[in-house]
């Protein structure tokens, strides 16, 4: 039985890791779990290089085994994923594991070429089954990415059994076991092939590219949903960013007004902390123009109404930003006090704040004035509805 990774593919496949790859090191590297996993991307990719040099050449033999210790040393990001004690652990710490799992795999690949040497001075093919060079050569492959594999799986398993995770990290972990599983298979009958004699599954060395090869690419497709994510932030398709759009002409019209509330952007500049930003700016603009807002006959200056009463605060609000803008004078010192809008948590708030806007922009486009002179009490006239206006 033969294990070939075809050259249209295995290009096809460096071409597209190599992609996640960049993209990754631009937009996904703040925790330490993405330090490592574009650390194992990187061994892929050279391992993924490595094999397509093996094809020719007088060092073939060197170079594929070579690859193969890039295969151990890839997985060690997973036993260093493993060994995590939290998001947030200090990153020299994992660098020194880093070192020393590092190590660990450069002894196994120290290994593989030295069967690979001995094998060929006494001119036998380095191969399972040949000699106590085919063994060695099993031994340094098989057994630490057994390990990494094994203890990977078991971090991972815990984590699904503490605490609830949404269905995407659900189903991302059931997607790591089945390859994990396919590893394990794969493991299972090379032991059986050097114990009984078969299957004939072929040469080992060529297996373990392809395996590695199956088996990266279904990773990467994985390390790349956080990529994508990334990427819709950055374009704003995430939700955060819709939010941002719906609330974007109510903030710009009263951070204009209030310009000296603008928060600096920062060092947490992500998607979700410029929402947070942008509703803290909105809440902030309002309060500062409460004194401007022309007295209503009712004394309301709150926002507990539906729809219609949203319409008609959002027209006092605007005459309010041009009272400001144009110099006047504060006239309602009651709005700076009444003027707290009733949510209780974030969410609420920015469903409030989206109506406000909604309503802000229903305001603008309706042709009402919103200028210095349109300033009068905003009492609801007879038969006009409870927005109070016509």
């Amino acid at each position: 039985m033969s294990f070939t990774v075809t050259e249209g593919v295995a290009w096809a496949i460096f071409g597209s890791l190599s992609l996640i790859l960049a993209g990754r090191l631009l937009l996904v590297r703040e925790t330490v779990i993405d330090y490592l996993a574009n650390r194992l991307l990187l061994w892929s990719l050279l391992a993924l290089l490595l094999y397509r040099w093996s094809k020719a050449g007088p060092f073939a033999g060197v170079v594929e085994q070579f690859a193969s210790g890039c295969v151990v040393l890839s997985t060690t990001y997973l036993l260093g994923i493993a060994r995590l004690e939290g998001v947030n652990e200090d990153m020299g710490r994992v660098r020194q594991r880093e070192r020393r799992y590092c190590a660990i795999a450069l002894a196994f690949t120290a290994a593989i070429l030295f069967a690979g040497w001995s094998a060929g001075e006494e001119g036998l093919p380095l191969d399972i089954g040949i000699g106590w060079q085919g063994s060695l050569l099993v031994l340094s492959t098989s057994v630490p990415i057994t390990v990494n594999t094994v203890l990977f799986a078991i971090r991972g398993i815990r984590e699904l059994r503490t605490g609830s995770r949404e269905a995407v990290e659900k189903l991302v972990a059931f997607a790591l076991f089945a390859v994990n599983l396919f590893v394990w298979t794969n493991q299972l009958l090379s032991a059986s092939q050097i114990v009984f004699g078969r299957p004939d599954l072929g040469p080992y060395l060529p297996r373990v590219e392809w395996i590695f090869t199956v088996c990266i690419a279904a990773n990467g497709a994985l390390l790349a949903l956080p990529l994508a994510a990334a990427l819709g932030e950055v374009a704003g398709l995430d939700s955060a960013g819709r939010s941002r759009r719906r609330l974007h002409v109510l903030w710009r019209d009263l951070t204009e007004a209030v310009p000296e509330i603008v928060m600096s952007p920062g060092s947490d500049s992500g998607s979700h902390g410029r929402l947070f930003r942008m509703t803290v700016e909105i809440r902030d603009a309002i309060l500062h123009l409460g004194p401007y807002l022309p007295p209503t006959d009712d004394g309301g200056d709150g926002l507990r109404g539906g729809s219609g009463e949203l319409d008609r605060f959002a027209h006092r609000l605007a005459l309010a930003t041009a009272a400001r803008k144009a110099g006047a004078q504060p006239g309602n010192p009651r709005g700076a006090k009444v003027l707290e809008l009733p949510a209780h948590n974030f969410d609420a708030d920015l469903r409030q704040l989206g109506e406000l806007s909604r309503a802000w922009v229903r305001v603008r486009s309706s042709g009402m004035p919103t200028d210095e002179g349109a300033r009068p009490t905003l009492s609801p006239p007879p038969r006009t509805g409870p927005a109070g206006l016509k």
